[in-house]
């Protein structure tokens, strides 16, 4: 094997730049609203991650499996994973965040890295401050605009809310309250999507800080 990253997971994927990966092995991604005829199921996923050869250039896999199916399911282990635009979907008060977080904890091995994209609500909430103070002076671009991204990334489609709200504070609880990951880095200002009201949020196996006590 070469010393390019095995195997990772790109969840909630969607359409996909692909040169993204180059660095990889094999990438799966994961959408439920994938076609079934371009597509793998997570049984069929699987059987190629069995099957895979070892050649230089990278696979990639469509899977159009449920996430959550998918990850209490699978039963080999991605070396890293993305999940970009994919938390603000789950609920907190359900569990729903916590389950997602610990099913890639089992799917994942002890290196391995997650990396994170929420929409930061405290800079969607300056926006939505600043277009009160300021939106007369706003062209007809910037007061439309403005309209979208506070209503989009505050609610969403009817189809595909979001059900949770994510900032620098809120992330470490989310996230460390359930004691599989740890943080290692937030950059609470990213451009992601043509968009930057996005976070980016690194995080790493807490065993890690346990085997350095």
């Amino acid at each position: 094997m070469n010393n390019r990253v095995p195997y990772v997971l790109n969840i909630g994927s969607g359409s996909i730049n692909l040169d993204r990966f180059n660095y990889a092995r094999m990438v799966v991604h994961l959408d439920s609203c994938y076609r079934s005829s371009t597509s793998m199921s997570a049984e069929e996923v699987e059987k190629f991650y069995i099957e895979l050869d070892d050649k230089l250039e990278t696979k990639h896999v469509l899977c159009n499996s449920d996430v959550f199916e998918f990850i209490e399911r699978f039963p080999f282990k991605f070396h890293e994973v993305y999940a970009e635009r994919i938390f603000e979907h789950m609920e907190f008060a359900s569990g729903q965040i916590g389950r997602l977080l610990e099913g890639i904890n089992r799917i994942t091995t002890d290196e391995t890295v997650l990396n994170i994209v929420v929409p930061n609500m405290a800079l969607i909430a300056q926006m939505i401050l600043d277009y009160e103070q300021n939106n007369s002076s706003y062209t007809s671009v910037e007061l439309a605009n403005r309209k979208l991204i506070i209503n989009t990334e505050c609610h969403n489609i009817r189809q595909d809310p979001h059900l949770s709200s994510w900032t620098p504070s809120l992330a470490k609880e989310y996230i460390e309250g359930e004691g599989t990951w740890k943080i290692s880095q937030i950059v609470p200002k990213t451009n992601f999507a043509g968009r930057d009201i996005y976070m980016w949020i690194q995080c790493i196996k807490t065993y890690k800080d346990k085997q350095g006590e």
